[in-house]
């Protein structure tokens, strides 16, 4: 809904569209279109369109950009759920005064993060002989979560359990495990 008025000029040369506090992750996009060509800098969260255009067509390229995020955390660990997106435009003016900016408005953006699943891979198939010494199932299994970095529990399951089958766990770095039999 942004609109761009300008009581003495009908020309805008370029416009700014700005997060503040960027976070790692955050992207605006634009495509060009009326000869206005869009730079991004993730770096510092600007997008900077440039080329003279009529004020409907930069207000139609303004209502254009869009945003995502290319993050598995953009909340910053839910520090940070809200970006604020600050907008400006310069007019084409070329009289003496010159070329003016245009205050900044402001719109938010509420971001909601996803918690991605974990992933385990597993697959190595044990030789196991009857009544063998306990044996290590899979020293290969991988964890994976795109979005944390600690886990709360685990499962390990027999299947089509049989009687005198035992799943053997040693506590460590402050994780235990019970074996149900049943």
């Amino acid at each position: 809904t942004i609109t761009i008025t300008d009581a003495d000029d009908t020309h805008i040369s370029s416009a700014t569209v700005t997060i503040t506090s960027v976070v790692t992750g955050d992207v605006l996009g634009f495509s060009t279109q009326n000869g206005i060509t869009g730079v991004y800098t993730s770096s510092t969260g600007v997008l900077a369109l440039s080329g003279t255009a009529t004020l409907a067509q930069y207000q139609a390229a303004l209502r254009s950009v869009t945003y995502n995020s290319t993050s598995e955390d953009p909340t910053v660990n839910n520090t940070r759920n809200n970006r604020t997106i600050t907008w400006n435009v310069t007019d084409a003016n070329s009289d003496a005064v010159g070329a003016q900016t245009s205050a900044d408005v402001t719109s938010t953006i509420n971001l909601t993060a996803v918690n991605d699943k974990p992933a385990v891979t597993a697959g190595v198939m044990l030789p196991y002989t009857e009544n063998a010494s306990a044996t290590v199932i899979d020293a290969t299994i991988t964890i994976t979560d795109a979005d944390d970095t600690q886990l709360a529990s685990a499962t390990v399951t027999i299947t089509s359990v049989v009687t005198g089958d035992v799943l053997g766990f040693a506590t460590q770095n402050g994780i235990t495990g019970v074996y149900t039999s049943s």
